[in-house]
């Protein structure tokens, strides 16, 4: 069975903040990362344990570059919230292109 890959949330070019909770024995600890989105993907879950990596068992991910310039892949579940900070920014056209016409 092949699953269609789902439509992307995530413009790339958008400013976002994620924010994950994790539960470490009775505590809860908040995460937060912020970046720009480079892509969306999904990722295999599973192990040869599973029969392989699980061809019909995948996670949502959200890649994003930070401030400081490192990327970085979050892995998305239903508790992750993800916050857009800003719009995309707008594609610039390039010196190089034809010059205008003139009627």
């Amino acid at each position: 069975m092949f699953l269609k890959k789902p439509e992307p949330q995530y413009v790339p070019g958008t400013r976002v903040r994620v924010v994950q909770f994790l539960r470490v024995g009775h505590r809860r600890w908040m995460t937060e990362t912020t970046g720009t989105v480079e892509g969306e993907g999904l990722r295999p879950v599973g192990g040869m344990e599973m029969g392989g990596k699980a061809l019909y068992c995948h996670q949502p991910t959200l890649r994003l570059r930070r401030d400081d310039g490192e990327i970085t892949e979050v892995a998305l579940d239903e508790n992750t919230r993800v916050e857009s900070l800003d719009a995309p920014e707008p594609a610039t056209a390039s010196a190089s292109g034809p010059p205008p016409q003139s009627v």
